[in-house]
């Protein structure tokens, strides 16, 4: 079994998607023989057919059509890991190599109440228009406690914003902690974004008020969507040295 599930999703823009893929292809059997990938194609408007591959890759496509649906997204790919731990990111960051090899070599020694995030470079914080050091919804945990303590509240799919605000609100209420790791780099931003989608917050942060008056609970009725297996076909170790070709 792998020791780390690493987890990303995606609408629309598969060039992003091939190119990070095409990234990790390059990466030494070393590491790849420790991870597992899983992507969810969050109901993009185009089907892809993936092509071989020796990255140990699931897909997952979400057939329900629902706009702002990362939270189900990344809640479908909790119910898939297959690994004890799981790190989520966005599909336009690109991890470093080193930095996550080290990490998954300290994964015996993290606490499985703590979510951990990872320090990153090109990140923007568009709440108060500065430089941030670490992306709000990128993070490592241990799966089986964020299984119970944990998950997305799929109430803020359709519109914008603060699930990923109200994750970690959830995650402290149940006794959860919240730790950044600054001693290294993990992440690097692409400076991409999805521009094709409203992308007004003012109904999830009304949401958000709601649910903070109420009591923060921990969110009910996950995967509230139809989805799919997509094939990925395996093929053998590469031969030969590691090459990496950015998309054009």
């Amino acid at each position: 079994m792998s020791r780390l599930s690493i987890i990303s999703h995606y609408y629309n823009h598969l060039s992003m998607v091939l190119d990070q893929i095409a990234y990790w292809e390059s990466l030494p059997d070393s590491f790849l023989s420790q991870v597992e990938f899983i992507l969810i194609d969050d109901c993009s408007e185009q089907r892809h057919e993936f092509a071989p591959t020796r990255l140990d890759l699931h897909v997952f496509r979400i057939t329900t059509d629902i706009p702002w649906n990362q939270g189900g997204a990344r809640n479908l790919a909790t119910i898939m890991a297959r690994s004890d731990w799981a790190l989520f990111f966005d599909i336009d960051q690109r991890f470093h190599l080193e930095p996550m090899a080290e990490l998954i070599a300290t994964l015996d020694r993290m606490q499985a109440t703590v979510m951990y995030y990872l320090k990153g470079t090109g990140l923007f914080d568009e709440s108060t228009g500065t430089a941030a050091d670490h992306h709000f919804n990128t993070f490592l945990v241990n799966v089986a406690n964020f299984k119970v303590n944990g998950l997305y509240d799929e109430d803020f799919a359709g519109r914008y914003g603060y699930e990923d605000v109200y994750l970690p609100m959830v995650w402290v209420a149940r006794g959860g902690q919240r730790i950044l790791i600054m001693d290294r780099i993990f992440f690097a931003d692409l400076g991409f974004r999805t521009t094709t989608l409203d992308r007004d917050t003012s109904a999830n942060y009304e949401l958000l008020k709601r649910k903070v008056a109420a009591g923060i609970r921990k969110p009910a009725g996950i995967l509230r969507f139809a989805w799919e297996a997509v094939p990925v076909p395996r093929i053998g170790p590469r031969v030969g040295a590691p090459y990496y070709q950015p998309a054009k």
